[in-house]
């Protein structure tokens, strides 16, 4: 919500601390754990840690099948020394997993300065479920690894004929292996490392508008866990007052993603984005957009902009299309009434897709449209949404980067707040695949078709690019990478 958080009622009088204290204690509870999470993920995320736990791992498994195969021709020691060694470098992943769950727990009670709970928002069982099952594989295989040890040493105790030796030897290798199989899984993500939002790379999007009124605010917004949500309406609300005279703070904050989004195109450099920023932006703002110690800087919207950008690249599809028209001038801006554009994921999997699209108005009148969506074997088959169109003014041609009258970034920033970018949840049976085409039809108000665009997606039930999974890693590397550049 947009509007300022309603303060519940205290039950224990208007004078009573007890709530207030109780919230001190939850937040110095909850930056006791952060620094131990930060600590412990840390050491386990060292460059060359991770490496050791997965070759130790693999070592570890060959070593107690070989021992079980040749029984005396192997040393026993050095199987119970190698899973001991193991057992030593899953401590602080371990550590790191336990704090970062109590830590998310902790944080997920009480929205920070609005002090609402947010253990009901979209999302939030998702987040503990998973950090839930990666304590539960980390301890696991701790286990495994300590148990494992202790079958070689029962082994190595027993005489070479006691039918009991190669059992506790068979029971090493299958505790190896399970300790190796989670060890792949645990590997491939470490949730919680980034200090800024710790519980974004968590977060899966679930519900959305369907229609974006600011396109890309309302976009970061959709992906934001709940706390980082909570914390960004509190940041729009305190620039109520830093923004200029024609800004608000939503239209003030979109024009910065905008040009965030050119800059990371390399059209606009850093003194350019900078000189956007102050043309919306108080003084005020600036030194917080400039500051190490703000929540929201340039450099953690960057970051945001790096994991929203991961997860939904159809609308910056839409977006880098719209822009490419308007340096080259295209018809489709310059003659056209009607512009309609639309992005469909080439491969959607698990019978899902989000179909992203942008409609400009520029027949000079105001009108009601209606925009109907035809999916073969789609749950529906058929959607119809009435909107009302904002009126766009065309370029006259080619647009220039830096001309006055004429620039880039006047231009389009008039020509994404004056359309329609509706955002739609496509889907499919579960047991459906292969290729589906999707019909996306605008009507105008007499039912006069004014567009028609097919796609075609490809359905598929197992993991591929496209899938939530995959976007979900793909946007905390994306997050990863950039921070690390930035750093640099």
């Amino acid at each position: 919500m947009r509007g300022e958080d309603t303060m519940l009622p205290n039950p224990y009088g208007e004078d009573s601390f007890f709530g207030k204290a109780s919230e001190s204690a939850l937040s110095r509870r909850v930056n006791a754990r952060d620094k131990q999470r930060i600590f412990w993920t840390k050491i386990s995320t060292m460059t060359i840690l991770p490496k050791i736990r997965i070759i130790i791992s693999l070592v570890s498994t060959i070593y107690a099948i070989l021992l079980f195969s040749n029984l005396r021709n192997f040393s026993y020691d050095i199987g119970i020394i190698l899973f001991l060694i193991l057992t030593i470098t899953f401590f602080p992943a371990m550590l790191a997993s336990n704090f970062a769950q109590m830590s998310a727990r902790d944080r997920l009670q009480l929205k920070a300065g609005g002090k609402k709970s947010l253990e009901a928002y979209p999302g939030v069982e998702r987040i503990l479920n998973t950090l839930n099952e990666k304590l539960l594989r980390e301890r696991t295989r701790i286990l495994c690894a300590a148990l494992a040890s202790f079958s070689i040493f029962a082994a190595q105790k027993m005489p070479v004929n006691d039918p009991l030796n190669p059992t506790m030897l068979g029971l090493s290798i299958i505790l190896s292996l399970i300790a190796l199989f989670n060890t792949s899984k645990l590997e491939q993500n470490i949730p919680m490392r980034a200090q800024d939002f710790p519980l974004l790379s968590l977060h899966a999007p679930t519900l959305h508008q369907s229609t974006l009124d600011w396109v890309l605010s309302d976009l970061i917004i959709a992906h934001l866990d709940p706390e980082s949500a909570g914390l960004w309406e509190d940041w729009i609300s305190s620039l109520e007052d830093k923004v200029r005279m024609n800004q608000t703070p939503y239209s003030a904050v979109e024009h910065l993603l905008r040009v965030l989004h050119l800059n990371h195109l390399g059209l606009l450099d850093e003194n350019r984005l900078m000189s956007e920023a102050k043309s919306v932006f108080r003084v005020a703002a600036i030194d917080q957009l400039t500051s190490d110690d703000s929540k929201f800087n340039i450099n953690s919207l960057r970051r945001l902009m790096a994991h929203t950008r991961a997860w939904q690249p159809g609308l910056f599809r839409l977006i880098d299309r719209l822009q490419d028209s308007t340096t080259r001038g295209h018809y489709s801006l310059t003659e056209n009434d009607w512009r309609m554009d639309l992005d469909l994921p080439p491969r959607c999997s698990q019978g899902q897709g989000d179909l992203f699209v942008m409609i400009h108005n520029h027949s000079k009148s105001n009108s009601m449209v209606e925009v109907e969506i035809l999916s073969a074997d789609g749950k529906p088959q058929k959607q119809t949404l009435r909107v009302k169109t904002k009126l766009s003014k065309p370029p006259k041609g080619p647009v220039i980067l830096g001309e006055e009258g004429n620039d880039i970034v006047n231009v389009l920033a008039k020509l994404i707040d004056n359309c329609i970018v509706l955002w739609i949840g496509l889907a499919w049976p579960d047991n459906t695949s292969g290729s589906k085409p999707v019909q996306v039809t605008l009507r105008g108000q007499l039912g006069e078709t004014l567009s028609s665009i097919v796609v075609t997606t490809s359905l598929s039930s197992g993991l591929n690019p496209e899938s939530a999974g995959e976007r979900m890693l793909d946007a905390a590397v994306a997050v990863r990478r950039l921070a690390i550049s930035i750093a640099d």
